[in-house]
């Protein structure tokens, strides 16, 4: 019987995954959601939730701190496992001033300022660097063995 393609299995381990989202408000829980989507069975719960948590924080601040928020504004979210962590970077379109803990953050009853207090908590390293289109802010979310 000859061979087919179609008799073929193949098996595809994707561990980078990333996704433009309009910069609106309404993103951020779509942003979350995929990111949680593409976690699930990758990596252990706990870490899926900090994950989540750090997409929902990191998608906040491009929406709510830079031109992504502005009308036609867009973000990027990018997810990467490693086997001691998972990357969540997010591309904004630029902002004038950089992503900073403030001393604003340390108000446990704020509703807002927190963000990255709350990525630096979950979170083995965080940073940013300037790109073409803007800045990309990435956190390193760690938990058990991934």
């Amino acid at each position: 019987m000859p061979y087919s393609p179609l008799d073929a299995w193949a098996v595809v381990d994707v561990r980078r995954l990333s996704r433009l989202f309009e910069g609106r408000p309404e993103s951020i829980s779509e942003a979350r959601a995929f990111a949680w989507a593409f976690m699930v069975g990758r990596v252990p719960d706990e870490l899926a939730d900090q994950v989540a948590l750090v997409v929902s924080e990191l998608c906040t601040n491009a929406v709510e701190h830079t031109a992504s928020g502005e009308v036609g504004g867009k973000f990027v979210l990018e997810l990467e496992v490693f086997p001691e962590h998972v990357r969540v970077s997010v591309v904004d379109m630029g902002a004038p001033s950089l992503p900073k803990l403030s001393c604003e953050g340390a108000d446990l009853e704020a509703v807002n300022g927190r963000g990255l207090f709350i990525v630096d908590a979950v979170s083995k390293a965080w940073g940013s660097q300037v790109v073409r289109v803007g800045r990309r802010v990435w956190a390193d979310v760690a938990g058990a063995s991934v």
